[in-house]
């Protein structure tokens, strides 16, 4: 046999001995790699020899004693459930099985225990609204208030997890805070717009529903939001997300005392969202701000609340009412019958109210374009000027409130972020919750000659808030500003730009007034 065919074929095979006379042959037996090696060298060594029969080699090993290779012996391969004659499992398997059981059992037991952790820590996620995705609300009722406009409820449902009721506490921060809105969804179209909440009436049974909302709405031609809400009825549903907060009243209010609005149309929520919010701080009524509606409609009928106000004697409203002219006066008599009907609707008896509680501090006046009464320069000086030292009673049993002297106010510092007109126009948004940490540098930059003269001047700003459609805000205050896809204030213009400037110069270095003009 050819000696290198014979080597090659014993590192395949074994040697083993046959019963009676033949001699010893080669029987296939696959064996482990590991082992391949120490067999083959082996039967070279011993093919090697010419001289030596290769029956008495196997003889001899057959006597010799064995030296098996290290690793388990019979007994333990038949304990371990390996069959004779197969290798050995690989080293350490068994190990890595139990460390992987216990790495996914710990996994595992991390996962649950963060989830009860999530689930047991206070969170807006079991909120009745969010402002990441639009959440259901009921339509609880729908009136009429106007020919056009109306006033539409609704109440937040359930939290999905069922028997939790839905947490109100984004609606409790919102009021607190004071100007807000929430979004509403056109399903079919896919659109959203902006609505801010009407105040809750003292007067309205579920004005201690925390969950409850209410809109004024007016319908618009060609409005598509506006459409669509007309058209839903009580106990549809309507979508919802927010609350998305505004100014930061208080703060850019400072030590100042006056708040004007000049609303158009529905713009007359934010201005009671506002009012509401300055009345309602728990301070003596003397100290509190006072707050001044300008409101204008398209039609008489759309003035809420104004037959009422008119009616008592001009003593609340005094100070607009002699600018609307004889021929308004006239032409609103011949609305009687509208009116009788507007009077008897929830925002004018809200309006009411707020005018009953607070005579001294909140005061609204109608402008009407069909009878030719708008909102220009006589009336915007009428309505910055302060009112008298004490207006008098509405009522004789109600006994007068002393108004007291305005607090005198610093110059606004250039890098005060709420009281700094020039910051104002570049603000990104006009969300100032994200701005709240920031504070006011008014005191730190103020000259001291102005210290001097006015020892007691505290910082802050008269604030003229604009809202209603676009054309209504850019007419008085300017056009809004588009920047990297957002709304920025931008500059004062105007009607309101005028005004201002003609009040600054007759003010000369004499106190300041601090008027801040917001676009809503």
């Amino acid at each position: 046999m050819n000696i290198s065919l014979a080597a090659r074929c014993a590192g395949r095979v074994r040697s083993g001995l046959l019963s009676g006379s033949r001699a010893a042959c080669l029987r296939p037996y696959a064996l482990p790699i590991q082992y391949q090696h120490q067999i083959s060298s082996r039967t070279t060594r011993i093919l090697l020899p010419k001289t030596q029969a290769f029956s008495v080699l196997s003889a001899r090993q057959n006597n010799a004693p064995q030296n098996p290779p290290p690793g388990p012996t019979q007994g333990q391969e038949q304990e371990q459930g390996q069959p004779e004659g197969q290798p050995p499992p690989f080293p350490g398997r068994r190990q890595q099985y139990k460390t992987w059981i216990l790495f996914n059992l710990a996994g595992l037991s991390a996962v649950i225990m963060f989830a009860l952790v999530l689930k047991g820590a206070p969170s807006d996620q079991n909120a009745v609204i969010n402002t990441s995705s639009f959440s259901p609300f009921t339509i609880t009722s729908k009136e009429q208030v106007s020919p056009t406009a109306f006033v539409i409820s609704v109440r937040a449902g359930d939290s999905p997890e069922k028997g939790k009721p839905g947490s109100t506490k984004p609606f409790k921060d919102a009021w607190a805070y004071g100007l807000w809105s929430v979004e509403a969804k056109q399903p079919q179209l896919q659109i959203a717009r902006h609505y801010t909440p009407l105040p809750p009436s003292s007067s309205d049974n579920n004005s201690n529903d925390e969950a409850e909302l209410r809109f004024l709405i007016r319908k618009m031609d060609g409005g598509e939001m506006s459409t669509y809400l007309s058209k839903l009825g009580v106990g549809e549903q309507v979508y919802l997300r927010g609350p998305h907060p505004s100014f930061d009243i208080e703060k850019r209010l400072g030590f100042a005392e006056n708040a004007v609005f000049l609303a158009g149309g529905t713009g007359v929520a934010p201005a009671l969202q506002v009012a509401k919010r300055l009345l309602e701080i728990p301070i003596p009524e003397q100290e509190k701000p006072r707050v001044s509606i300008l409101w204008a409609n398209r039609r008489g009928a759309d003035a809420l609340g104004r037959r009422q106000a008119s009616g008592v004697g001009g003593k609340v409203q005094g100070w607009i009412t002699s600018l609307r002219g004889d021929a308004a006066e006239a032409k609103e008599k011949r609305d009687v019958k509208e009116q009788e009907r507007s009077d008897e609707a929830s925002l004018a008896r809200q309006i009411r109210e707020m005018q009953e509680q607070h005579p001294e501090h909140f005061r609204i006046a109608y402008f009407v374009d069909e009878e030719g009464s708008f909102i220009n320069a006589e009336s915007l000086h009428a309505a910055l000027s302060p009112p008298p030292s004490s207006s008098p009673s509405p009522s004789p049993s109600t006994t007068p409130i002393p108004v007291r002297q305005p607090t005198p106010l610093l110059p606004p510092a250039s890098t005060c972020p709420w009281h700094s007109p020039m910051l104002l126009t570049k603000l990104p948004d006009a969300n100032d919750s994200s701005r709240r940490d920031i504070n006011c540098t008014c005191a730190r930059a103020a000259p001291k000659s102005y210290t001097a003269a006015h020892p007691g001047a505290k910082p802050g700003a008269n604030l003229v808030f604009v809202s209603g459609p676009d054309g209504f805000v850019g007419a008085y205050a300017g056009p809004k500003r588009w920047y990297k896809g957002g709304e920025m204030q931008g500059s004062l213009d105007g009607v309101l730009k005028g005004v201002l400037e003609e009040r600054d110069k007759k003010g000369g270095e004499g106190q300041r007034e601090n008027w801040m003009v917001l676009k809503l």
